[in-house]
């Protein structure tokens, strides 16, 4: 979005100094005019090649008959706040009224897809304060991303968190079992059977079943 900003002032002296007092604030040159009734091509081209909408160049037109001149800012919608730092600068200065309801008209710029999803080239960043220009550049004071480091207890200075409440370790070492029961023994001794055969007799000893 794009907000053109008009104003026509009493000579070209006056609309020099606003823009001076532009260009001082960071306005960029180039989307700045200056427009008389003796503009090279004539003044309703020159609002026309500016973007100035068509009834306010006509409602300028009407009163450019002498020394006036009118000064058009195209200020972009990136870096934001661009428009209304423009709008301060000139209202400084007392300018001629012409009957328009608003000299300020916001332009809806065509959608670019290609570069829908890139940042916008010298936009600040978020965390960003350029109003106090803190020598840091973070609103929070200090940079919000905490570099990190290695940690090797949950609590600072070592411990564990048990030790408030418990005065054993949570975690004992492993140990070797052998036996399914605790203490040592077999399943089976419970019920005087064994599991396990150790021994089995020949195969031509076995009974076969005619």
């Amino acid at each position: 979005m794009t907000t053109i900003i008009t104003r026509l002032y009493a000579d070209q002296a006056t609309a020099r100094a606003v823009v001076t007092m532009l260009l001082q604030k960071g306005q960029d040159e180039d989307t700045i005019d200056i427009i008389t009734r003796d503009t090279l091509g004539g003044p309703e081209a020159a609002m026309r090649a500016a973007r100035v909408p068509a009834a306010s160049a006509a409602a300028y037109a009407r009163v450019m008959t002498g020394r006036e001149a009118l000064v058009v800012v195209a200020a972009p919608f990136n870096p934001i706040g661009t428009a209304r730092g423009a709008i301060r600068v000139v209202n400084r200065t007392p300018a001629i009224k012409v009957g328009l309801a608003d000299e300020d008209v916001y332009l809806r710029e065509a959608r670019r897809p290609d570069i829908a999803r890139n940042l916008l080239a010298g936009e600040p960043l978020i965390m960003s304060n350029p109003h106090s220009r803190p020598s840091h550049r973070h609103i929070l004071g200090s940079n919000p991303i905490i570099a990190g480091k290695p940690r090797t207890s949950a609590m600072r200075g070592g411990a564990y968190m048990s030790r408030f409440f418990w005065p054993m370790k949570l975690v004992s070492a492993s140990r070797e079992r052998s036996w399914a029961i605790p203490g040592g023994g077999l399943v089976s001794s419970l019920f005087g059977l064994p599991t396990v055969i150790s021994h089995w007799p020949p195969r031509e000893d076995l009974p076969t079943i005619l």
